[in-house]
């Protein structure tokens, strides 16, 4: 019987080797892309946010924001031979082998567990359509009189993604304060008036080395139908390969069950590499 293994903190003379193995790591979407969120939190962090177990022939390491975030990455095997490297999260995603081993750590009954199957996407940039073929919509960089109708549409996509019911003020007090944070970044964009945008595009990854990641997605229900999300994606994409080249890495994660976005993203460019997990307490 193969002993179980440990999660520890993690030094900052281990961060060179931990993401040389993270961004070679074999995967129908190459490691460094599928690890894109894990590769630039250890840029942006450094190595108080990671974990890691291992032993001779297994090796593991997790993105920890307590109370937030976990990302496991790495051997399956390791993940689950090891108790869950913070009990304390909201949100994990992972690609399905390393997901699925960390969910199998979790104990005991979860009502408010949600477990979204999703698809893992990157541009192929050839496919990337101009501004001829895909007009852009007018998609802006958000300003601060933007947040409030930003919370607005961050609660619809709450809701839309079936991260579970309405999360009521408290929800909506939290996605502002987040978003304040974020549109400050310069990680939000969106479409329509100041003050009053009906689309939301945000980048959770923005990294010279490792590319731009898309996430936050929404258009508004009056809004839908009319291709404003299909172009703004597209002008999304387009910023991003001028900002970094057409070598740039970008990538989103999008739920397997929504057609309709799958169909706008491949408009985009994107293209499906591979099944990925997203789990909610709610």
């Amino acid at each position: 019987m193969r002993r179980r293994l440990k999660w520890r903190r993690v030094g900052p003379g281990e961060l060179e080797t931990i993401a040389s193995r993270l961004s070679d790591w074999p995967a129908p979407a190459g490691g460094a892309a599928r690890h894109m969120f894990a590769l630039s939190a250890i840029e942006s962090y450094g190595h108080d946010n990671l974990r890691i177990a291992a032993d001779d022939d297994r090796w593991a390491v997790a993105v920890v924001f307590p109370g937030r975030l976990v990302v496991p990455c790495g051997d399956p095997e390791a993940i689950a031979a090891a108790p869950a490297p913070t009990r304390r999260w909201r949100l994990m995603v992972a690609d399905v082998a390393a997901g699925d081993a960390l969910l199998s750590r979790v104990t005991g009954s979860d009502a408010g567990l949600i477990v979204h199957d999703q698809r893992f996407m990157t541009v192929d940039a050839d496919r990337v359509p101009d501004q001829a073929a895909l007009p852009d919509p007018g998609l802006r960089r958000a300003e601060p009189a933007d947040v409030e109708t930003l919370a607005e549409l961050a609660v619809q996509l709450h809701v839309d993604d079936q991260f579970g019911p309405h999360p009521g003020y408290a929800g909506l007090r939290g996605y502002r304060q987040r978003l304040e944070t974020t549109v400050k970044q310069g990680l939000v964009w969106c479409v329509g008036p100041v003050g009053a945008p009906v689309c939301k595009v945000e980048r959770s990854v923005s990294s010279h080395r490792w590319g731009v990641q898309l996430a936050g997605i929404i258009v508004s229900p009056t809004a839908r139908g009319d291709g404003v999300g299909r172009g703004a994606v597209a002008a999304a994409v387009r910023s991003a390969l001028v900002e970094g080249g057409a070598q740039r890495t970008i990538s989103l994660h999008v739920r397997s069950d929504n057609d309709r976005a799958l169909k706008a993203y491949d408009a985009a460019g994107f293209v499906d590499r591979e099944a990925w997990r997203l789990a909610v307490r709610s």
